[in-house]
């Protein structure tokens, strides 16, 4: 089970600060650092940039669509690829928090949102007192979003928290198709989904670093995917598609509430979860 993801539980923030953690940034490759402070009843996920002084919101509305990492933006300032901490933020039910980031990107950690986990459950969780259980949020209908190649994803109503995400390669047979099943009142999460690395195509790598993306990528923080197999061991056999999952969850967090649905996610990505994220909310019909 992963109560974090299912509504009618108690509203949650930190114990304490957590350390910072440091490291690299994967798509800037610069130095980047992260902590996540608690605060009061109802503030909800803030980032805070004490270099631009701003502070703003991890909410739908913030969110960019963008295709190889989720950019949550206040004003002047961003801060991008956070989808493997809010994915772990949801999934221990850290409703209110502070994160104060510095490099404009958080560290890339191994890739996974498992240093994430452990940095949390590190600082402890807290239930905030005199506070109403968490409201879930359900979708008043099917909604829809549909990318190139095939890519949708389909919210349907449902009691609790469920995906199913369909990932497909035809040109890389040795990966075929991946699925993967997610239950929040069933599976859990910490073991099962926040180990999954990013991954990527070696042969995408310099295509990628011209246009100022992965540049800190390396066999530490991410899945090589060569042309006839993978550059390294797996963690689970369909590691690719549980990462996938791990980033929708993290990215429909922006929805501001654990969802009442059943999600269905075919070939998604970072600008179809956010799409998907303000359909949920009502900002986009």
């Amino acid at each position: 089970m992963t109560p974090g993801l299912l509504a009618g539980r108690p509203r949650r923030t930190l114990a304490s600060p957590t350390a910072i953690l440091e490291g690299v940034g994967l798509h800037s490759g610069a130095d980047a650092s992260v902590r996540v402070l608690p605060t009061p009843p109802g503030a909800g996920r803030l980032f805070r940039d004490p270099e631009a002084g701003q502070e703003f919101p991890a909410v739908a509305s913030n969110a960019e669509e963008s295709a190889r990492c989720t950019i949550v933006r206040g004003g002047p300032a961003a801060v991008q690829t956070v989808e493997h901490l809010l994915s772990a933020l949801a999934a221990l039910g850290v409703d209110d928090c502070v994160i104060e980031t510095r490099g404009g990107e958080l560290p890339a950690a191994d890739g996974s949102a498992a240093p994430f986990v452990a940095l949390l459950q590190a600082a402890g969780l807290r239930d905030q007192p005199d506070t109403a259980p968490v409201e879930g949020l359900t979708p008043a209908r099917a909604c829809l979003v549909a990318g190139e190649g095939g890519a949708v994803l389909i919210a349907l109503p449902a009691p609790h928290f469920q995906a199913t995400v369909v990932l497909d390669y035809p040109d890389h047979p040795w990966i075929g198709t991946q699925a993967v099943a997610f239950d929040a009142a069933v599976d859990d999460y910490v073991r099962d989904v926040a180990p999954a690395r990013t991954f990527g195509f070696a042969r995408e790598l310099d295509w990628l670093r011209a246009r100022g993306l992965a540049l800190g990528a390396s066999h530490d923080n991410a899945l090589a995917l060569g042309e006839d197999g993978y550059l390294g061991a797996r963690r689970f056999p369909d590691e690719l598609a549980r990462h996938k999952l791990l980033d929708l969850i993290g990215d429909l967090s922006l929805a501001g509430a654990p969802l009442r649905a059943h999600v269905i996610a075919v070939k998604p990505s970072h600008a179809l979860n956010v799409r998907l994220a303000r359909m949920l909310t009502g900002e986009l019909p």
